[in-house]
């Protein structure tokens, strides 16, 4: 049996919580501090209602991806399962690609409220015996052991009131906006991050369906981009709907008609796919809530020679690598570093060094690659096919291959692989069956033309939404509504997984 190893996580969110029922599980005695409240909920609707002033980002839109559920599945069954015991549920990425194949299972996302997801998971935390959460409780810094010529050793953390609390490993799960680069700043330890810009902001709202409704009666477009707007809409547990509207932080009109309650619901009538919700009596839920500062952001643990920059020290979910969260990559991404986490530990028992360096090669197998994507695809306009722009070009061979990709089985499995986490992008293009199928669409892309881009232009969304504002329009709202001032955007509100 592995010895056990101290451990103190900071940041009880998604990737805070899946490191601490990981480590618990295997042993390790494992303290969570979580500067938010986090009272222990009676219900997911309670959950769904508190305030996270730490995590903001838990009342956006999410969507999880396949990767998640088969993590779960593998690694913590009883959390899958009491997730849709609570009203989640597992939909199939290839219901369009004829009949059912091996490894389907591994292609299901899961609908749920990313509440209901933390809400569940802390349940499993807070049942582990050796696992102890402390809430109310903010870090200030690291204490290290550290001098001239020598790898400084986290010996653990201290918090805001000057108390120091020992442990054998440090995590940081303190999200995007976090103090990481300063606390290792502050023990000689320089930390190397490369960020990119999204140029996105976002516009939320949750919403009620009504009772009895049924999610197999609605289209499966459920989201799209039309350039100047991309928007999703993805129905929760119990009966939640949250809708989001993704738009350039620096275009302020748009910005301020969609804040407005009646402008956001006209705007979303406007586009297919949320418009299908609204031919249901909805009933809003809270107000318009913007969230900027989305980044891919990528650091290093490991320096030029691949030796660890800090032993004793660790990090997880956006304090380790950021993706843009307009592609839902986050919330799994932290599950498979939890995961890894636990592994290293149990490969390297008293070893930190070595542990690191085998955490941080596995991070850069399963989870760069998907920082990198999330680049390229940001600066495609995460439109690959280059449809946004305007009429589809024939010439596109993207376009052409996610064309044929819709109803294709074989491409169809490939494409929804790589958008789930399941195959990388190098993994996917060294697929003999993948490639060979790529290139007979490819030599008669006449058969596969790219579809129309649906939807309003910029100017026709403006001077629909526009008459609206502040006018009681709609479904109503239990919020004030009505302020065609632009709200502020919270720093704070960027650490979306």
């Amino acid at each position: 049996m592995q010895s056990s190893e101290s451990v103190v996580i900071v940041g009880g969110g998604m990737g805070g919580m899946a490191t601490a029922l990981a480590l618990g599980r295997a042993g390790h005695p494992v303290t969570v501090l979580e500067r938010d409240p986090l009272p222990a909920r009676a219900d997911a609707e309670e959950a769904f209602l508190a305030p996270r002033r730490g995590a903001p980002q838990v009342h956006q839109t999410h969507g999880f991806l396949a990767r998640l559920q088969v993590v779960l599945r593998q690694r913590f069954p009883d959390v899958l399962a009491e997730l849709l015991d609570r009203g989640a549920m597992r939909l199939p990425t290839t219901a369009d690609l004829g009949e059912a194949q091996p490894g389907d299972e591994d292609l299901e996302v899961v609908i749920t409220r990313r509440t209901t997801l933390d809400w569940v998971l802390r349940s499993a935390v807070l049942a582990e015996p050796s696992v102890e959460i402390r809430t109310d409780t903010t870090v200030a810094g690291l204490v290290a052991d550290s001098g001239a010529g020598t790898t400084p050793v986290v010996r653990g953390v201290r918090l805001d009131d000057g108390t120091e609390l020992e442990a054998d490993l440090v995590v940081a799960a303190t999200g995007r906006r976090d103090a990481v680069p300063a606390w290792l700043a502050e023990i000689g330890v320089s930390l190397s991050e490369v960020v990119h810009e999204s140029g996105l902001m976002y516009l939320s709202r949750w919403y009620r369906l009504p009772d009895g409704f049924d999610i197999a009666q609605l289209d499966a477009k459920l989201g799209g981009d039309l350039g100047f707007v991309k928007y999703l809409g993805v129905p929760g547990d119990a009966g939640t709907l949250s809708i989001t509207l993704a738009i350039r932080p620096d275009d302020r009109e748009l910005r301020q008609v969609l804040s407005d309650p009646h402008g956001f619901e006209e705007g979303c009538r406007r586009l297919p796919g949320p418009d299908q919700f609204f031919h249901y009596p909805l009933r809003p839920v809270g107000e318009v809530r913007p969230m900027a500062g989305l980044v891919n952001r990528a650091r290093r643990y490991l320096d030029d020679q691949g030796r660890p920059a800090v032993l004793g020290f660790h990090a997880v979910g956006d304090a380790h690598t950021c993706t843009n969260p307009l592609y839902g990559r986050g919330c799994a991404l932290a599950l498979v570093e939890a995961v890894e986490l636990a592994d290293a530990m149990a490969a390297c028992p008293g070893d930190p060094a070595a542990r690191s360096v085998a955490y941080e090669m596995a991070c850069a197998r399963q989870v760069a690659p998907w920082h990198e994507l999330s680049v390229q695809m940001d600066k495609m306009g995460a439109d690959p096919a280059g449809l946004s722009a305007g009429p589809p070009d024939p010439n596109n061979p993207m376009a052409t291959i996610l064309a044929a990709a819709a109803t294709d089985p074989v491409l169809g499995r490939g494409f929804a692989k790589l958008w789930n986490l399941i195959a990388t992008p190098a993994e996917l293009a060294a697929d003999p069956i993948y490639t060979t199928r790529v290139a007979a669409v490819l030599a008669k892309p006449e058969r596969y033309p790219p579809p129309e881009r649906v939807g309003p232009t910029r100017n026709e969304f403006l001077e629909a939404v526009r008459p609206l504002l502040g006018a009681g329009a709609g479904a109503g709202t239990d919020d004030a509504g009505g302020d065609r001032s632009l709200p502020a955007l919270d720093e704070e509100a960027t650490t979306h997984a």
